[in-house]
């Protein structure tokens, strides 16, 4: 098999000749299984692309070639569960018949419920290009999670020619390895977010470029699962006024989906949930009551751990709150991780149910084993600000 691949690539030892096809973003990946997972990569100009892969160290076990364009998505099937892959981009080198290897990499794929553990990172509020973002990316890059989950404003303005300056570039190692989930913010549907102007947005500047699960209503929501847990990601932006949002509303489409799949989630030794608008929070935007009062009956009901929230610029831990109070017997813990690169806000006003408020710029580790969570956040100078333990 390696020197079939070998043959079919004529991989040159050379480095690439000045007029060779490069990359411009990536790769990166997105939208991980347990037996898959999606690569993404733009070049410079629109070319041919071959794309190799196998459990470690086998690289080249197997090789999917790829259509020229400029926009490359590449869809990683038949992976081994909870095992380490490396693969290798190859790229046309002009003025020459071979191909050069323009990047080398790896992965580790998703467990089943046969191995209850896993680790993942979670932050937001990020796109903004920032000395402190790029500060916080480089603490953020000495972790291996087994994914990241972004809370939402992964760009200031939603606009793709913003993207790598403020989200490839900062965090360009950790998502060659390790696959992205994201919310969308407010900010992702860009300035027109409350207007007609805003139709057409995200096709444009965000749908071409990112690759969530089909388990929803891609982009705007979706659930996926790592062993013994399962991940609800939503769109909260209609409650906000959002025009081209996906109604959440009791009854609505969204709605809907999120009970039937919560129910579902039954067997589930925990569940979380992501959204961009905070339900409880004391920063600077006010709660948006039709949401709280939306949501909140169905996290309840099926006993969500975990509310993980951005759109405030801080950090913020609630006790078990239920209803507006404090209820360490039946509450959920609501985790505000706004502090990822943008200009920081203060707390508005003090709540019993607050247990921790910190305007710092920051993101949190969580490490489960079995029924046991504990939860580590960090600042820009990798300093531990906070801690959680569960134990169910």
């Amino acid at each position: 098999m390696r020197k079939l691949l070998a043959a079919a690539l004529l991989v040159l030892a050379c480095p690439p000749m000045a007029d060779a096809a490069r990359l411009e973003r990536g790769p990166y990946l997105e939208s991980m299984t347990k037996d898959m997972v999606t690569a993404r990569f733009r070049v410079d100009t629109s070319s041919p692309a071959w794309f190799s892969y196998g459990a470690a160290p086998d690289c080249e076990r197997f090789l999917t070639p790829v259509q020229a364009v400029k926009e490359h998505k590449v869809q990683l099937f038949g992976l081994l569960p909870d095992t380490t892959h490396c693969y290798r981009l190859y790229l046309p080198a002009d003025q020459s018949t071979g191909v050069y290897k323009a990047f080398e990499g790896n992965f580790t794929t998703f467990r089943d419920e046969t191995k209850p553990y896993f680790s993942f990172m979670a932050f937001g509020d990020s796109g903004s290009g920032s000395e402190e973002q790029y500060e916080l990316a480089a603490q953020m890059d000495k972790f291996r999670p087994d994914f990241v989950v972004h809370t939402g404003d992964v760009l200031s303005d939603g606009e793709d020619a913003d993207a790598d300056d403020q989200y490839f570039e900062p965090y360009a190692g950790l998502l060659a390895r390790t696959p992205f989930f994201l919310a969308l913010g407010n900010h992702d549907y860009g300035r027109d977010v409350k207007n007609s102007a805003g139709k057409g947005f995200l096709k444009t500047n965000f749908t071409p470029f990112h690759s969530v699960p089909y388990t929803g209503l891609p982009p705007h929501y979706y659930f996926f699962d790592d062993a013994n847990a399962r991940f609800f990601v939503l769109d909260v932006n209609a409650f906000s006024g959002a025009k081209f949002a996906p109604d959440l509303a009791p009854g609505s489409k969204q709605y809907k989906w999120l009970e039937k799949y919560l129910a579902k989630a039954s067997d589930k030794t925990w569940k979380f949930v992501v959204v961009h608008q905070p339900l409880y929070s004391t920063g600077a935007h006010p709660e948006v009551e039709g949401q709280l009062q939306a949501l909140e009956p169905l996290f309840l009901k099926y006993k969500v751990d975990l509310v993980l929230q951005g759109h405030d610029h801080d950090y913020e831990r609630t006790f078990p709150v239920k209803e507006g109070m404090t209820d360490e017997a039946s509450g959920i813990i609501y985790l505000t991780l706004g502090g990822g690169g943008n200009q920081l806000y203060i707390q508005r006003r003090n709540e019993d149910w607050s247990a921790k408020f910190l305007p710092v710029y920051h993101f949190a580790v969580f490490n489960i084993k079995e029924k046991n969570l504990k939860m580590s956040v960090y600042n820009k100078a990798g300093e531990e600000i906070d801690t959680l333990e569960i134990q169910k």
